[in-house]
């Protein structure tokens, strides 16, 4: 029996939401900025307008940041842990399930077999991240 978890990061608008968000607060931070330039203030447009820069980068930056995902496959005998980014597989490591051990550490988990450490679901809060980890464990224990 096959089980795959995907995991992103947290999101609470879609892209057409962000960039209405972006129009609207564009459109209100001209028009303030309009206002003082009519009463000789016009240092207040060019800040509103760097502000308004900075808001688009920050965005963009989290939307490059949002693309990130992790895909999570058990099998009987073998977990897969994928890093995607866009729908494309950027890391595909696979460990046995049986041998490898996985951690609870402060931010993340990590699954280690032979040696080796793959860390997987950073941006996942922790009480999330230990579901994971029960979820993992009890596949572990009901294919044993």
């Amino acid at each position: 029996m096959k089980r795959q978890i995907d995991i992103k990061p947290n999101k609470s608008l879609n892209h057409i939401q962000i960039i209405f968000f972006l129009i609207i607060t564009g459109c209100l931070i001209f028009f303030i900025g309009a206002r003082f330039l009519l009463v000789g203030a016009w240092p207040i447009l060019i800040f509103g307008i760097v502000e308004f820069l900075l808001l688009v980068i920050c965005t963009m930056v989290f939307i490059h940041y949002s693309k990130n995902k992790q895909r999570i496959i058990l099998n009987r005998d073998e977990v897969r842990i994928q890093k995607l980014k866009d729908e494309g597989i950027v890391d595909d490591q696979s460990y046995n399930l049986h041998w490898s051990s996985i951690k609870n550490e402060k931010n993340n988990l990590s699954l280690s077999y032979a040696g080796k450490k793959n860390i997987f679901a950073q941006f996942l809060s922790p009480a999330r991240r230990l579901k994971l980890k029960k979820i993992i464990e009890k596949y572990k224990s009901k294919n044993y």
